[in-house]
């Protein structure tokens, strides 16, 4: 599957409606897809507004790795969000069990992002990440499969809240 190329660009702001003019420094981000991809494709729509959200959520495609994320789920997941596009999830963050703050590849494969993949809908879960610092966090995710026309899963899309640090 061909991951979509996100464009961002900085334009100014339009003028406001009472006609008064924005300074001439104020910039506005503004998101664009490729020409490759079609703008129908489900996957991209919701890269697109993944990557504009001021809410943690991240897009992973139907093999896992990530599509887009917001700098706030970066942030939360404690990983850059510049390097990861492309790379697999389970290669981005450190999730660790619970009771005794170890990796756990066999919990990780399960984590809702991932578990989604399989068609499951919506699907909820607590996990906790390890940031490069050694900090434990612990993310409330919500995720969806995402579907194409045809029904297939071609991905899945995560909103993340933190519940807190241990």
């Amino acid at each position: 599957m061909t991951v979509p190329s996100l464009i961002l660009r900085l334009e100014p702001l339009p003028e406001n409606a009472a006609g008064g003019s924005p300074p001439s420094t104020a910039l506005r981000a503004v998101v664009d897809l490729d020409d490759s991809e079609p703008t129908t494709s489900p996957l991209a729509r919701w890269s697109a507004a993944s990557a504009a959200a001021h809410d943690p959520c991240l897009v992973l495609d139907r093999d896992g790795a990530i599509v887009s994320i917001s700098a706030a789920a970066a942030d939360l997941l404690g990983c850059s969000d510049a390097g990861v596009i492309g790379r697999q999830l389970l290669d981005v963050i450190d999730v660790v069990d619970f009771e005794t703050g170890s990796p756990n590849p066999d919990y990780a494969a399960r984590i809702t992002p991932l578990a989604v993949l399989d068609g499951q809908g919506l699907s909820r879960s607590v996990l906790r990440v390890r940031h490069p610092d050694d900090a434990l966090v612990t993310v409330d995710t919500a995720s969806a499969s995402v579907h194409d026309a045809a029904g297939s899963v071609v991905g899945s899309v995560s909103f993340l809240a933190s519940v807190g640090s241990a």
